[in-house]
Order: C-alpha cells, then structure tokens, then sequence
C-alpha cells in the first residue's frame, strides 16, 4: 500500500469517526509521512496517542508480544508493515491471556478496536502471518462522546459513533467488535426466536457481493439477525439465526448460546441486530469476516477435469454460482467440474452426502444456464442426488450443489459412461430371466448397461431392460411396486417372455389377480433415455383360501354380537389401515353382511389383548387391477379410542358387504367380540 492510501484515509477521517488503520513502516527507524498523515488525522477527530511507537522487524511466522496498558475507554491499535509484508495480524489479550480483539484481514496491515470496561494490562500480539520485513504499532484512545461498540479492521470500512438502534446503528466492519444489550433498546425481533431483551443495531455496507461470516460469542443467550434496506422493518429481515448449527448431519443440529451466519451478501445496506432469545441480555464479542465471492466467469475458467469413478470434496468454502431447474433452484454453495465425455454415451452422475441435501446439474456452456441439459435432486436414497441419460460426446461442466441454501460439507461425485447401446447384464434376455420369490421386500437391479429386449404398450421402447421369471402354485393376487430408483422404469408383466400379445400389465405399480402358471416381469425404462439402479417390492398372495373364507363366510344380523377368535386362521386379506401392506402378516376372520336399503350402521369391535382392525369390503375377493385394497374397501379402521377397540360408522348403499376382523402388522391375533347394528 503505497501514499495514495494514506491520503484516501486522511480524506475518509476528515469526515469518519476513528478507524483502525493500516499502511507501511519504513525499514530506516523514522515515521513515514504516511504514518505521520494517519496520526494527524487521528488527532484531528480528538483521539490522542498513548504509549509508545513499537517498531520491530519479524521473519514469516514469527510474533513478538507487546506490553499495553489502556484505560476504560475506547481504544484504536494499529499497525503498519513494510515491503515484503503481505500478511500482518494483531490480536489483543486480557491479563487471562484471552483475545478480546483481533483482526481477520490478510493485508500487510492490521487495525483493532476495543472498548475495555475496566482498565488493565493487556498484550497486543503482532504476527508475520505472511512476508517478512518491519513494522510499526501505535495505540489511539479518546475522542468519542459515546463508546462505539464495532470495529473497522480494512482501510474502507469506518467505525462511527452511534448509540445502536435503528436511528443511529454503529457502523459494523470486517474484525472483532464487542458490546453488551444491555445499553441497547427492546424495540425489535427476529423471526427465528422469540425475544423480548434489548438489542444493540449496527450498519454494514457491502460494496460488491460478497460471502459475510458474522458470529456472536456472548455470555447470554444470543439471537443474530440482518436486515436489508429498512432497519425499522421486519418483513426486511434476509437472514436469522438463534443457536449456531453443529453443522453435524443433512439438517444440522442447534445447541450453541452463540449464533451464527455464514451467508453471500448481495450488494447494498445491511442491518445487524444482536439480540438475546426471551429476556436475555449481556456482553458479546461480534466477529466480522468477508470474503469476495468469485463469479461465475472467474469459477468457469479455473474448472478442472472430473476423474472417472468417485470424488470427494467439500463444499466448506464454496459459493453459491449458479441455480438449476431443480432442487428448489439449487440455491445452496456449489462446487464445479469438468465432465469428459469421449463419445455418444449413457452417463451416471450420483452426488452424495451426509451432510447436506445434494442436487447436480450440468451444463454445456459454464457461464449459461440456457444450456443446462441435466439436472436432478432425488436418487436410491436422500442422500443421493442422481442422474441417468444419454450425452454426446464432448465437455460438460458439472455443478455439486444443493437445495440447502446453508449447505456445507463434504460430498461425493459418481461418473460413469457406458456404450450407449449397453453392454448386457445378468437378466438381459428371456433365457437369462432372474428368478423371482414370492415375497421379496426389496429386489435391486440395475439396467445402466442393459440392452433393449421387451417394451410394453404403456412405454419401454428402445430402453434397457431386466427380466424376471415367477411361477405360481395357486391362483394369487401379484404385486410389484417400486421403492426407488434412478430414471424412470415401468413394469411389463408377460405370460410368455417372447410374445408381445401375451401381456397382462404394463406400467409403474403391478397389480393382477392370476392363475397359476409360469410368468415374466420386465423393468423397462420409461423412455430410451431412462436407465439406472432400481429396487422394488414383489409379493403374490395365494388367493385360494380367501376365494374359499368368502364362499363360507357366515352372515351377520341387525343387532347380532359375535364372540371369536383369529388365532389360527390364516392370512387371507389386506386392510388399508392396518399398516404397511408387505409388512402385513396377522390371520383374519370375515362375515357377510346384506343392507336391503341405504343406511347408516355401526360396526364395533373389541379385542382386548391384542390390536385389531376392523374393514368393510365391497367386495370379498380382491378384484383384478384394483390399484390398491381401498379399491376393494367401503371403510376401514385400526383404533377407536385405543388399539383394543375399532369402530365404523358410516352409511351404505343396499347390497352384500363383506366384514373383515384383522390384525395390525404381524402376529397380531387372539380373541374379539364383533357387534353389527343397523341405525335408524
């Protein structure tokens, strides 16, 4: 920093308040003119230097620790490096040895301001953070009618007097500022806590866009947060944070007293409150740190080729460059990378993390989001974010981003690329048909690199394929139901693997009541395009002994009581309120019921050991194609007042219904009574 800054300062405090300053020491022992001009500038706003001018000379690395002796009062601390210093860095501790003030710029010069509210020895810590050369340390105290309670640690940002409200807020800049609420004002809350105490209001400009990590360190309970534009207004507020996250987990965990934001500022006036949650008030150290945010342009040109397989990084100190179609925007930090692809391809991209919620796009052109041509923020699991598709060959630029706006952490990118014709996998063709259980709660496969074989009316052509083979004893009520997956897959179930008329069903849910024989399930992709790793449910319900519980099921009168037990009845039905359906495995017992006209009436059941369900069924044996057991439902009901008890209550249509005693889950099971009654 050469003269002209010490002259653009002498111009600054000829109208600011104190600011803690920064320019360069000679290397001959005597003041620089620009040490002199600061001084005189200070003295010119009442400030009087105390103590003495430290000079020494420190190697990279090195500190030297300097005795201070400073009153109540406010205090200004400067130092000044010389040529060859490019990173010089004071701190001020108490008689504990405990920082009270520091600066967090990485300049060949340094400032801090501190209010003591006790006199004291305290030592001012000067490091050669980077460079090596001289330096020069003076100390400034008085001057202001009133104790300002923000520091200015960077030769642009002035700390003026104030009384901390909205009126007349303290001028907040980049380093460590320290104040207490109790000399503030009660007139102002943040959304994000409830608060009733006294708040301190300071004012920070931000010139350019700009990362501002703002973090309260207090005794009490704090509450940070900024405003911008309009300090008296509430529906201003752009940021609030009550307890400082861990930063542990996708959606973090509160547990500090301190409060914390770490957040792009856009350009323009902000207003930060320190306030304390309910009635909670005290001192507090308020430390200011700001960072330019890189462009878009600037992030583009220093992309760098993604390797092949998995990549870890972080998105800790990352920006938020670009948005994307989804993931509500992509308005979290995101990191960038260059995709090769060398030919026409099916590509794989999965971003993982623990930490945040993932979402990745791509673009062919950096710098344009009109060139997007992937986007995706949902994969196998919530921690997941993946994408399938086809790619021509050439350079794509990948963004890791999230949907979190505070997402921070570490995250993993998966590329894969594969022919785009594939290259086969296990259960590629009918010969080669994966055998299938007949109840199988999570079936995992993958059609990446598989060739098209089948395709069904409802899609699939041109799209990888796997085939699975079941058989069935009896006649059963089949179901194929997908837990996740990546693209979109659709099912085609066949009698026969090889023959287009043979099919039965086509598409994302297979529910088909069917005889017993020998039958092919395909997992088709939606469109050529739509590949990946998939898992479903399978099961198949022997429909045979609810075919016979329905022929036999004795009939219930207007006012009859039934006493029961479905122990050792057999599982034969499924209830819509009895749980999840492939979890559910309690025996059952059903009556028929005739209403002659349309009516309301009331079904009651009582088991007193045990949790029963109770359903009315429009029809007893499951229909084919139903889409679901509420299909075959007029009413159902697990707890009526607790899980010993069930109650329906409705009104039916004349015609034969069908009444089902069941249990919740598995092994739910024992002795009930069963009362049916008409209403008039």
């Amino acid at each position: 920093m050469r003269v002209r800054v010490g002259v653009r300062l002498i111009a600054m405090l000829a109208t600011c308040a104190p600011l803690v300053l920064a320019c360069g020491a000679s290397r001959t022992g005597e003041l620089e003119p620009r040490y002199v001009a600061v001084h005189n500038a200070l003295a010119a706003l009442g400030l009087a230097q105390i103590g003495p001018i430290q000079q020494g000379s420190l190697a990279e690395g090195r500190e030297v620790r300097l005795p201070l002796d400073l009153g109540a009062q406010c205090t200004t601390v400067v130092a000044l490096g010389s040529t060859g210093v490019r990173d010089l860095d004071v701190a001020l501790l108490d008689a504990d040895d405990k920082p009270v003030a520091r600066d967090t710029t990485k300049e060949p010069q340094a400032t801090l301001r501190t209010c003591p509210e006790k006199a004291g020895r305290f030592t001012l810590v000067v490091k050669m953070a980077a460079g090596s050369g001289d330096f020069t340390a003076a100390t400034w105290a008085g001057g202001l009618a009133t104790a300002p309670a923000a520091s200015a640690a960077t030769p642009t940002a002035l700390a003026t007097t104030g009384t901390g409200t909205c009126e007349s807020p303290f001028v907040l800049a980049p380093g460590t500022t320290t104040g207490n609420t109790r000399r503030g004002e009660s007139e102002h809350a943040g959304t994000c806590a409830s608060s009733e105490s006294k708040e301190l209001v300071y004012k920070l400009e931000v010139p350019r866009r700009q990362r501002v990590t703002m973090e309260v360190d207090p005794q009490f309970d704090s509450v940070l947060y900024v405003r911008k534009d309009d300090c008296a207004e509430s529906e201003s507020e752009v940021f609030c944070n009550d307890d400082a996250s861990s930063g542990k987990g996708r959606r973090g965990s509160s547990s500090s007293r301190g409060s914390r934001i770490d957040d792009v500022f856009e350009e323009g006036t902000y207003y930060v409150f320190v306030d304390g949650y309910g009635s909670e008030a005290g001192s507090f150290r308020l430390d200011v740190t700001v960072a330019d945010v890189p462009t878009l342009a600037d992030a583009c040109r220093q992309v760098r080729p993604l390797a092949r397989g998995k990549t870890t990084a972080t998105l800790e100190n990352a920006f938020d460059h670009a948005h994307a179609s989804c993931g509500s925007d992509a308005k979290g930090a995101d990191a960038l990378h260059r995709l090769d692809v060398p030919a026409r391809s099916r590509v794989r991209i999965v971003e993982h993390s623990d930490e945040f919620a993932p979402a990745v796009h791509l673009r062919k052109q950096c710098s344009d989001p009109r060139t997007e041509v992937a986007c995706s923020d949902s994969g196998m699991s919530d921690e997941d974010a993946a994408w399938t598709g086809v790619l021509d060959g050439g350079s794509y630029v990948l963004f890791a981003d999230s949907s979190d706006r505070d997402a921070r952490g570490a995250y993993t990118i998966e590329t894969e690329l594969e022919p785009d014709s594939g290259t086969g996998i296990r259960g590629d063709a009918c010969g080669d048909a994966v055998a299938l259980g007949l109840s199988e709660k999570s079936v995992e496969g993958d059609t990446f690199a598989a060739r098209d074989d089948v395709s069904g009316k409802c899609g699939g052509q041109g799209a990888p394929d796997a085939m699975y083979r079941f058989e069935l004893a009896r006649r059963s009520r089949v179901t194929a139901r997908m837990n996740g997956e990546e693209g979109s897959h659709v099912f085609v179930l066949r009698r026969s693997c090889s023959d287009r008329a043979s099919e039965l069903a086509c598409g994302n849910v297979v529910d088909e009541t069917l005889d017993a024989g020998v039958y092919f399930l395909a997992v088709d992709g939606a469109r050529p395009d739509a590949f990946g790793r998939y898992a479903f449910a399978f099961h198949a319900r022997d429909t045979s002994a609810q075919e016979t519980a329905c022929k036999t099921a004795p009939s219930l009168g207007d006012g009859q009581i039934v006493q029961g037990t479905t122990a050792g009845a057999g599982d034969k039905f499924t209830t819509s309120c009895a749980g999840r359906e492939d979890a559910q495995a309690s025996p059952d017992r059903v009556y028929k019921i005739v209403v002659p006209t349309r009516q309301r009436l009331r079904v009651s059941l009582a088991t007193p050991s045990w949790d029963g369900v109770l359903a009315i069924r429009k029809s007893c044996i499951d229909p084919p194609r139903a889409q679901g057991v509420r299909m075959a439902e007029a009413a159902c009901n697990n707890d009526h007042q607790d899980v010993h008890h069930a109650k329906i209550e409705t009104t039916l249509d004349a015609g034969t219904y069908y009444v089902v005693v069941d249990g919740h889950q598995a092994r739910n099971e024992g002795p009930f009574t069963l009362e049916y009654k008409l209403l008039k």
